[in-house]
């Protein structure tokens, strides 16, 4: 698959004309600027309004997605201090966890067909469209579930980005429009299996430590009882959902990403792969 990319190590990167010493930045500029010229253009010659620039970030669960997409955020706003960006997690589409229960698919929780793919595409083609006040809803790692009552909404943004899992997937039964049909960069994060079930076993124990006083919360139980017991939970975890649904569904998607980072183990970027055509 990877032969439909053009391989950029760290060696190279430093040996471009001018050197690069961060080959995201450079790269973020240079679709920024393509992606700017090209809306001058049409709206030149079509009369269109300039529409905003939708960032996706996807890859497996625990691969940094989110503070990966923050960081990109950051950054943006370092390299272009005069456009707005804001961050939007798919975690909010996802079904609530009552019809999960309705549906019998709690234990498929994030695979596909646990999302309402029609409200993102929605969401999307919304933004997109440069559509104001545009509703989304917001999901709590704390409760594990979407936020009851409560929404975000899209206003005057110039940059989207938007992380999850299945953000460069295609829907079950899709037909019409798909979520990455309004995305301008599509970003998959890469790692070897055995850093993903490192990382998630790792941000486990700091939920642990987070919730030991917090009798509200899931992890509230596991916390106060045995590590051997809760860590044999979590290993069963990631591998009967979130490895099976690495495997089966998001490692698939990678294909469709314009840009793969591969990462190391201490969250350091190592390998670029972007697309060829």
């Amino acid at each position: 698959m990877k032969n439909e990319f053009i391989h950029i190590t760290p060696q190279k990167w430093q040996e471009f004309n001018p050197p690069s010493t961060d080959f995201l930045a450079d790269y973020l500029v240079w679709q920024l600027k393509n992606y700017d010229n090209l809306q001058k253009e049409k709206k030149t010659f079509l009369e269109l309004k300039k529409a905003p620039f939708i960032i996706g970030v996807a890859g497996s669960v625990a691969a940094g997605k989110s503070t990966f997409a923050q960081k990109l955020n950051d950054l943006l706003a370092r390299k272009f201090p005069q456009l707005k960006s804001i961050v939007v997690s798919t975690d909010g589409f996802l079904m609530s966890n009552a019809e999960l229960q309705a549906k019998g698919i709690m234990e498929q929780k994030g695979f596909p067909f646990s999302f309402n793919w029609r409200a993102l595409t929605n969401f999307l083609c919304a933004v997109k469209s440069g559509k104001q006040n545009v509703p989304y809803r917001l999901y709590s790692q704390e409760i594990s579930d979407l936020v009851p009552d409560k929404i975000g909404k899209i206003n005057d943004i110039d940059i989207l980005i938007i992380e999850g899992i299945n953000i460069l997937q295609i829907p079950p039964n899709a037909q019409g429009q798909i979520p990455s049909d309004f995305l301008d960069l599509g970003i998959y994060l890469d790692s070897s299996d055995d850093n993903l079930e490192y990382w998630f076993m790792e941000r486990f124990h700091n939920l642990l430590k987070q919730n030991k006083s917090n009798p509200g919360n899931f992890y509230y139980e596991w916390a106060n009882g045995p590590i051997k017991k809760a860590d044999a939970m979590a290993k069963q975890v990631w591998r009967d959902v979130n490895y099976k649904n690495l495997v089966d569904y998001i490692a698939p998607s990678k294909e469709r990403a314009d840009l793969i980072i591969e990462k190391q183990k201490d969250h350091s970027f190592s390998d670029f792969y972007i697309k060829k055509f």
